[in-house]
């Protein structure tokens, strides 16, 4: 679970400022699956039907235009802390998928019917300069979709269930205060594979997020609010090892691949992305694409995507290690 641990100190505080909540898109599927998305639509990348039979010929002989196979992933490259005004940020590249994510906190008060949690918004931004298809409206769905996949396999949906960030963990007076986390992401440069990255960018975000500290200077009565005293010089760092990373498994022709890039993601029939934490659990799920999937086949994938994510959370914690390092 995404919990506060012990403190740590910061050479400066992180400055404060306001944001306003985004207006969060109504998923219209049960529990954890969200609705689905293409990043990379067949007619916005142009290839011959030479090229198109070369990409899938290669994937069905388990060797791609990049030289890798099926289920391997591109090099991930990790910076962190490099937004100087927010709480937490970092930088991930995945080949020629290039995304950044910040974290901003401010006091706040819970909801009167979730009075025990603070709360949390993931919010994405697609640059009209990333790719073509993110220009004017193209660029605006792709967002909210992408926001509303990441909160649904991040936060666990409405219900909570298999979420990997734990809101409880940011109440400071039950009912009274908390702390209210907005999760921004921002897309550079597209080259496919998307939600992977957006995901693992949160993930190194939060791990290089810093909250004042917060006591409790005097308690207060019925709807009063108590006084507060926030900390210039201790904060709390989060435990992020339950934030689960998201492996998604394209499929095409008889085959699936993990990390598509957007030549390999235009030849699709569907995709599959699936969030799991460090104990194997599944946290949730999401498929986009028109061709449907046989039961047996999603079962598979997920097995795949478990497997596959060991290797992925291995692999992030060492880049996000190495990346807070080099800050020291």
């Amino acid at each position: 679970m995404f919990q506060l641990s012990m403190p740590f100190n910061f050479p400066k505080p992180f400055p404060f400022s306001c944001f306003s909540l985004r207006k969060k898109s109504v998923n219209p599927f049960p529990l954890n699956t969200c609705s689905g998305f293409c990043c990379t639509p067949k007619e916005m990348v142009g290839l011959s039907a030479g090229e198109k039979h070369f990409i899938q010929g290669g994937i069905a002989q388990d060797l791609r235009l990049d030289g890798r196979k099926r289920l391997t992933y591109r090099p991930i490259y990790v910076e962190t802390g490099i937004i100087p005004q927010a709480h937490g940020s970092a930088r991930v590249r995945l080949g020629a998928t290039d995304v950044i994510a910040s974290v901003k906190a401010e006091l706040g008060k819970p909801s009167a019917l979730q009075p025990d949690k603070g709360k949390i918004a993931i919010y994405v931004d697609c640059s009209p300069t990333a790719a073509p298809m993110f220009e004017g409206r193209g660029g605006e769905e792709l967002s909210t979709e992408l926001s509303v996949a990441l909160e649904r396999c991040l936060l666990g949906g409405k219900s909570g269930a298999g979420a990997g960030i734990d809101p409880t963990s940011l109440v400071v007076v039950e009912g009274k205060v908390c702390w209210d986390l907005y999760i921004d992401g921002l897309v550079i440069s597209s080259d496919g594979n998307l939600l992977d990255a957006l995901a693992a960018a949160i993930k190194a975000a939060l791990s290089n997020t810093g909250i004042p500290k917060v006591d409790v200077a005097a308690e207060a009565t019925g709807d009063e609010q108590p006084e507060v005293n926030i900390s210039d010089e201790e904060f709390l760092q989060f435990d992020t090892t339950g934030i689960p990373v998201i492996v998604t498994l394209t499929k095409v022709g008889k085959h699936y691949i993990v990390d598509a890039t957007s030549e390999e993601e235009s030849q699709m029939s569907s995709a599959v992305s699936i969030s799991v934490n460090r104990k194997g659990h599944v946290c949730g799920l999401t498929k986009r694409g028109g061709a449907g999937l046989d039961p047996s086949i999603i079962l598979d994938m997920i097995s795949v995507a478990k497997h596959v994510s060991e290797q992925l959370i291995n692999k992030l914690d060492s880049e996000i290690a190495a990346a807070e390092a080099s800050e020291e």
